[in-house]
């Protein structure tokens, strides 16, 4: 209903907008909003072989949106719910045992 009211209105399903979502609608009535779609549907979001492919992809349908901050740096931002960590991910290298003694 378009005239229906709530006590809270949560803007983006990310891992904190649901969440909070979830504790206070325990409570209250809540209106979550995201503009992105489920993650899930996306091959290039669902497999992390395929992780460089969301963040290149800058169609309507895509997970990632590119941006630029106000210092000009390029990066990109979730489209999706769930939120950054659906297009985040982690790299790390192991030193080398000479790099130790």
């Amino acid at each position: 209903r378009a005239d229906r009211a709530f006590d809270y209105i949560i803007i983006g399903g990310g891992t904190a907008g649901c969440p909070l979502a979830a504790t206070l609608s325990q409570k209250f009535s809540v209106l979550l909003l995201e503009r992105g779609g489920v993650p899930f549907s996306n091959a290039n979001v669902s497999f992390l072989q395929n992780f460089h492919l969301t963040l290149a992809d800058i169609s309507e349908t895509s997970a990632s949106q590119f941006f630029s901050s106000t210092d000009g740096v390029l990066n990109s931002r979730a489209r999706v719910l769930g939120g950054g960590t659906s297009i985040n991910a982690g790299f790390y290298t192991r030193a080398s045992r000479r790099d130790m003694t």
